[in-house]
């Protein structure tokens, strides 16, 4: 309205000055009735500026007011700022910004929210002291109050809360909730400035230093990070830590590290492999645990890395070679062993050359006690492999041949050589050594080979005697 007023005032002045340099005292009457009548409209519209200049100015100020007092400006207001915001009405939310439901972890779920109780979001612990907080708003507006909110996966998030009203004159005061996320770790004993430098120790350090924030966002990193990964410090701060993680172990990492963030768990130990700048992978230890004091309580999480890149290498390496050792003891043509010095000679390990040798694999042989070395022996060459277990007692190689029982029900010739295994004290622990059967030739001449062994076990007990 004052628009259009305001408009036509200037409309009128400037058609009357126009109309005035045309005018002149020979002019028909019409014209000087067209003048009259431009300068009386010019003349009310004055009038009128004059008269509604009071009654525009108390519209504004009412729509002013009534915007201020609306739930649309107080919805703009909260939704601008970048901070986890809210606004409520006594104990109900009305409307909650996006970085509210993220910290929350209610994401997408703003209508769920709405016309919910404030306590519904709130540590139960604390219900109290949110009622005390809302009854004193007039004296203690904006300051802030230590208050712990739920997530809805049941997380506790220590947090500062401050409420401030956005609007007077009405009925149910609407109130600005804003909350900022506190650390809860446990102070420390002796303050750090009665210490030495803590900074020059963290940095002279050889294993990375780490601190998590929500999101996995790295908030500090000693100078070892730009060692290990040659990223700079400057370009990995506040970056999430799992984009610097090999794809294949992203899952475990992501899976210990919120569970951590989210209060399920304390700590954790995982070896994880990190991406270089260069994209060769090198692998880490990764010990964190979280900076909360309670169970449930989210908190940052905070660890070290080390690594043990050429620790993996050697430990390939010795596979490997164990690989390849195996792989050599099996492929001989013989079984090779290690049997304990019981009553039974029960075999420790065995290799796979007793499956041709016995037709018993090697499993068979270690895991069942029937087939001891003892029971496997024919009954007739027992004093002949006894004299030779003497031997062995008195530290000398063991050598014999006899008889030993195969898998098909027959008795073949086999020769054996093993050396003792002693403690400190010389008492006997183990024997290890191979079996091997013996050809047909061999075999022939075995019986009148252990005729021999007898005679020479006859003489050394005798001579023992």
């Amino acid at each position: 309205m004052s628009l259009y007023l305001f408009s036509t005032l200037i409309l009128s002045i400037v058609f009357l000055f126009v109309f005035n340099s045309w005018w002149s005292a020979g002019a028909p009457f019409t014209t000087h009735l067209t003048g009259l009548l431009i300068a009386g409209s010019v003349l009310i519209s004055v009038l009128l500026m004059a008269a509604l200049a009071p009654v525009l100015a108390r519209q504004g100020s009412s729509r002013t007011l009534a915007r201020m007092q609306s739930p649309n400006w107080e919805r703009e207001v909260s939704s601008r700022l970048s901070s986890p915001a809210a606004v409520i009405e006594g104990h109900t939310v009305v409307f909650a910004n996006q970085a509210f439901l993220n910290e929350l972890g209610m994401t997408g779920m703003s209508d769920q929210i709405v016309g919910m109780p404030l306590t519904n979001v709130v540590y139960p612990g604390d219900h109290k002291l949110l009622a005390s907080r809302l009854a004193n708003i007039d004296t203690s507006s904006g300051a802030d109050t230590p208050l712990r909110l739920l997530c809805l996966d049941g997380t506790v998030l220590p947090s500062k809360l401050s409420l401030s009203p956005m609007g007077q004159g009405t009925t149910h005061q609407r109130l600005l909730l804003q909350f900022s996320l506190i650390s809860s770790g446990p102070a420390t004993g002796v303050r750090f400035n009665e210490q030495f430098n803590y900074h020059l120790l963290i940095n002279r350090l050889e294993e990375v230093v780490f601190e998590l924030q929500r999101g996995n966002k790295l908030s500090f990193l000693n100078p070892s990070w730009e060692t290990l990964l040659e990223y700079p410090l400057e370009e990995s701060l506040g970056k999430s830590f799992i984009d610097f993680i090999h794809p294949e172990d992203k899952p475990l990492a992501i899976a210990r590290l919120d569970s951590i963030a989210r209060g399920k768990r304390m700590r954790c130990n995982e070896q994880i492999r990190l991406i270089r700048r260069n994209g060769e992978p090198c692998w880490v230890e990764i010990r964190a645990r979280s900076s909360a004091m309670a169970e449930n309580e989210g908190a940052n999480v905070v660890g070290t890395l080390t690594d043990i890149t050429e620790a993996r290498q050697v430990e390939a390496s010795l596979r490997s070679n164990r690989h390849s050792l195996s792989s050599l003891i099996n492929n001989v043509p013989c079984m090779i062993y290690r049997r304990k010095a019981d009553h039974g000679l029960n075999f420790e390990f065995v290799s796979d050359g007793s499956l041709n040798l016995t037709g018993y694999g090697a499993h068979e042989l270690i895991a069942s006690p029937a087939l001891s070395f003892r029971k496997l022996l024919h009954p007739d060459d027992r004093p002949v492999w006894e004299a030779a277990r003497e031997q062995v007692l008195q530290e000398q190689s063991l050598r014999a041949v006899y008889r030993l029982y195969s898998r098909n029900g027959t008795y073949q010739w086999v020769w054996e050589h093993g050396n003792g295994i002693y403690a400190s004290t010389g008492e006997l622990l183990a024997v290890e050594g191979f079996i091997a059967a013996l050809g047909q030739e061999d075999a022939e001449a075995a019986p009148d080979f252990m005729q021999l062994q007898r005679k020479l076990g006859g003489r050394q007990s005798t001579a023992s005697a």
